[in-house]
């Protein structure tokens, strides 16, 4: 009884060092990943926070692939529709990752950041701004018979996942600071208010889309994404 005893005690103060050890090797490599998320995107950045899963770990380095991941970003530059812009707060969970001689493959990604109006501006080509009820705000400049008119159009956003366009519905408009009553056609309203292309870089997906006073928050979702090794 004595020496089955003893075995168990042996046992497990092995398998206790296993864990620790595992969960040491685990810590090191997401310290590496989140160093080279650093390298990779600068100062902006912040300090990444890298969760990888799997155990034991080990077996991980081995494969060179974890079953998912948690990342989270302070600034990730990213491509929207041929412009540069910087997500704030940007969080991911995936799927399966793998890692390839120089590329990373991702099943599965699923996200949420913060898109600033300055840079929803410049997708738009227009100003951009926070108008109440989460609702957005366009503005014109026109010269209209050697008058210059300030046109605002304020609308409820609407992401059209498949096009991967914001159209805009129930406008409200107003002219020189004053509000008008339009009776418009969503068709009508579409010509003069175009649909502001969202399209991301790396086959991600813009699922989601709701203004807040501090941006625009956003959600992302990707599949079977191949990613370059910086």
């Amino acid at each position: 009884m004595r020496k089955a005893l003893t075995w168990t005690v042996a046992v497990l103060a092995l398998l206790g060092a296993a864990y620790v050890g595992d969960t040491m090797l685990r810590g090191y490599v997401e310290n590496r990943v989140a160093d080279a998320i650093s390298a990779e995107f600068g100062e902006s950045a912040g300090a990444p926070s890298v969760g990888l899963g799997g155990f034991p770990f080990m077996v991980s380095l081995i494969t060179r692939s974890v079953p998912q991941a948690h990342i989270g970003v302070d600034t990730l530059p990213l491509e929207v529709s041929g412009h540069t812009v910087e997500l704030a707060n940007a969080v991911a969970d995936t799927g399966e990752i793998s890692l390839g001689a120089d590329t990373v493959s991702v099943a599965t990604l699923t996200g949420s950041a913060t898109l600033s109006y300055a840079d929803l501006s410049r997708i738009a080509d227009l100003p951009v701004t926070y108008a109440e009820d989460g609702r957005l705000q366009l503005r014109y400049e026109m010269d209209v018979f050697s008058s210059k008119i300030s046109l605002a159009v304020s609308a409820l956003p609407d992401l059209d996942v498949d096009k991967q366009v914001i159209g805009l519905t129930d406008p409200k408009f107003n002219v020189n600071g004053d509000p008008i009553d339009v009776g418009v056609t969503q068709e009508q309203l579409d010509a003069l208010v175009k649909p502001i292309p969202v399209k991301l870089d790396h086959g991600l997906l813009l699922t989601s889309i709701t203004p807040r006073e501090d941006g625009v928050a956003v959600g992302v979702e990707g599949t079977n994404l191949t990613l370059p090794i910086p």
